[in-house]
């Protein structure tokens, strides 16, 4: 059983986001404190869905794909 599942970078300002990101289906992995960032795994097709739940937060900024994430890996 493969999931397919994808790093993504979330900015923000504040902590209203950080909260909100531990309620939703997401894996964090890491959550920078002094540059607002976290990154966060969760399966791609939930991509859409995570955009506009993160919309409606206050001090959200950006989501969007991690650079770092290389496809051809598989664990």
């Amino acid at each position: 059983m493969y999931a397919n599942r994808m790093a993504f970078v979330v900015f923000y300002q504040g902590k209203q986001v950080q909260e909100k990101l531990k309620n939703m289906p997401v894996d964090i992995s890491y959550i920078s404190t002094k540059q607002n960032y976290a990154i966060v795994y969760a399966d791609v097709e939930q991509e859409q869905n995570l955009k506009k739940q993160l919309k409606d937060v206050k001090g959200f900024k950006y989501f969007g794909p991690s650079q770092m994430y290389d496809d051809n890996l598989n664990f």
